[in-house]
């Protein structure tokens, strides 16, 4: 059988996808830059903005979902609860300053570039956030513990709560305008009666569930995936975005499994191996190239990230002089804050799924995500190679988390 393109089989869909990753991750990584590069320049190769090898749906749209999702259920796994509470006050001015400067900037960038009062502010809430791309470069050099890594990671609580919701506000007022304050403001409040109930109920049936010795561990990590995918669904049917849920649904889950060495890793591999590579792939998958080329998406990629540069720099330096942190401490806030993607292009798509974003909008905000994830890794590794070198001295954070392997 003559093999046609775009590959209509979905099992060679999806074996060309983790063929893709694979290879991707092996050989972007061995050259020192993060794989998630690759994974949005092969995407934007194989995808139907340039040689047509994958069509996006069904399997990588799909699976490109499940890996945001996944992303969002992770970035609340990874929180340290412990030490936002030891540290609230850094983090609470860090994430709150971090926001409010590059909204207010993002805005400025986009009624100069003539968006609509609505796309304005999509625009301002979607790179309000940011992604922890250097997370696992600040982590292979044993830096976790220094309070303005603390202070940065913290902060992503904040930054991402503050676009997540601000979203949610957003989308349903541009989507249901003509509804009354009631059409939009019912997803909220059907969402904090969803936090409430989760909050109340997920982690008293982790505690007994991870403490049962007759339960196996099988079922154990089913269970997580349950969660995961209940309050994921149940945000989308009341009417907000399933990231939010899966977001809520690392909170809930934060405690029993941070005191849980192993399954902790095992969540984190199947992440990176299985579900987020897809992501990444996916978003490339949307770049058309005719759009692409076309100088207006480079205009605007280039106001949005002198916006995001600039407000993420200046929220660093000015937190960072604050509270004495050293040069190379607030360059490695600035690498691992600047970066934007999982929250980001959530934002995005769903803006552009509502009509308040354009094709060319969302082409000049992966643009964006791709140029911020290559800056942002590199400077946390340059920044992070200096403290190392020169031991810059720093308030290390006291908070130690229990190890308990999973029962």
């Amino acid at each position: 059988m003559a093999l046609s393109f775009p590959i209509e089989n979905h099992i060679l869909q999806f074996t060309l996808l983790v063929t893709a990753a694979l290879l991707v991750q092996i050989t972007v990584e061995r050259v020192k830059l993060p794989g998630l590069i690759g994974l949005l320049l092969i995407g934007i190769a194989i995808g139907p903005g340039a040689l047509d090898v994958l069509p996006r749906e069904p399997v990588a749209e799909l699976m490109g979902e499940i890996g945001l999702v996944y992303i969002m259920f992770l970035a609340g796994i990874e929180i340290k609860l412990s030490v936002l509470r030891e540290h609230r006050r850094e983090v609470a001015g860090f994430g709150t300053c971090s926001f409010a400067l590059t909204f207010a900037a993002t805005l400025a960038a986009a009624w100069w570039l003539d968006f609509s009062w609505q796309g304005a502010l999509l625009l301002a809430t979607a790179l309000s956030s940011h992604t922890l791309v250097a997370y696992p470069v600040v982590k292979q050099m044993g830096l976790l513990q220094r309070q303005p890594v603390v202070t940065a990671v913290g902060g992503t609580l904040l930054t991402d709560t503050l676009a997540l919701v601000a979203l949610a506000i957003l989308v349903e007022a541009s989507a249901k305008g003509d509804g009354g304050a009631w059409a939009w403001l019912q997803p909220l409040a059907l969402l904090a009666v969803l936090v409430a109930v989760s909050a109340l109920t997920v982690p008293w049936i982790a505690r007994r569930l991870f403490a049962s010795e007759r339960i196996p561990r099988a079922e154990k990590a089913l269970f997580v995936l349950v969660v995961l995918l209940v309050l994921a669904s149940a945000a989308r049917v009341i009417g907000t975005e399933s990231i939010l849920g899966a977001f809520l649904a690392g909170l809930c889950l934060n405690p029993s499994i941070r005191g849980r060495h192993e399954l902790h890793e095992h969540l984190g591999f199947v992440g990176r191996m299985v579900f987020i590579p897809f992501f990444f792939i996916d978003t490339g998958m949307r770049i058309e190239l005719s759009v692409l080329l076309q100088p207006q998406v480079w205009t605007m990629a280039g106001a949005m990230l002198v916006a995001v540069l600039a407000a993420k720099s200046a929220a660093a330096w000015a937190i960072g002089a604050w509270w004495g942190y050293g040069r190379s401490d607030r360059l490695l806030m600035i690498g691992l804050t600047t970066p934007q993607a999982a929250a980001t292009l959530a934002v995005t798509v769903t803006a552009n799924s509502v009509g308040a974003l354009d094709a060319v909008v969302v082409d000049a905000v992966v643009v964006v995500i791709l140029l911020t994830c290559l800056f942002g890794p590199l400077l946390a590794r340059y920044a992070g190679n200096k403290v190392v070198q020169r031991k810059e001295p720093a308030q290390q954070s006291p908070v130690k988390e229990p190890q308990q392997e999973m029962e």
